[in-house]
């Protein structure tokens, strides 16, 4: 998988900037498709592992939803999502969507990995502490801390980051 391929979230961003073509957006979009098809593939080849991938993300998303709303939840993903060196970002760029079931952006073993390991929020400030990468090797498994800011339109930006 192309670490370097910006999410659809930023890709729309780019097209409306004009950085981008119609064409060179079409493809990059085509790019993130096979992704995804990819990954179907290999949940239908493997089920077994794939319900448990499910469940542990279930799971994950049920515990955050115990201390916070879904609406911040998903609006936290989406800020993520627009960072511009972050990753993960690729996975969670529909998440303002309420019709994907919020557990679908957790990924607790499939690599890439996603996970929220803390998120503390204020009025108008958010810490979400992610940890992200590949599963089973501590060197690639990055740790951040984020800290997000409202700003005048009460949208989440980012304010500062820093790794753990």
């Amino acid at each position: 998988m192309s670490e370097s391929l910006p999410s659809p979230r930023q890709l729309f961003h780019m097209l409306d900037s004009g950085r981008l073509t119609q064409e060179q957006f079409r493809e990059a979009m085509a790019q993130h498709a096979r992704e995804v098809i990819v990954e179907m593939e290999e949940d239908h080849l493997n089920p077994a592992m794939a319900f448990i991938e499910q469940m542990m993300s279930r799971r994950a998303a049920s515990k955050l939803l115990k201390k916070h709303d879904e609406t911040l939840i998903r609006e936290v993903l989406l800020a993520l999502s627009d960072l511009s060196d972050f990753p993960p970002g690729r996975w969670l760029w529909n998440a303002g969507h309420p019709h994907i079931p919020l557990h679908a952006f957790f990924r607790s073993h499939k690599e890439p990995v996603f996970r929220i390991a803390s998120l503390e929020a204020a009025p108008q400030t958010v810490a979400v502490i992610v940890e992200y990468g590949i599963s089973g090797m501590p060197k690639v498994l990055h740790k951040e801390e984020i800290r997000l800011r409202r700003d005048r339109r009460n949208q989440l930006g980012l304010e500062r980051r820093r790794s753990l």
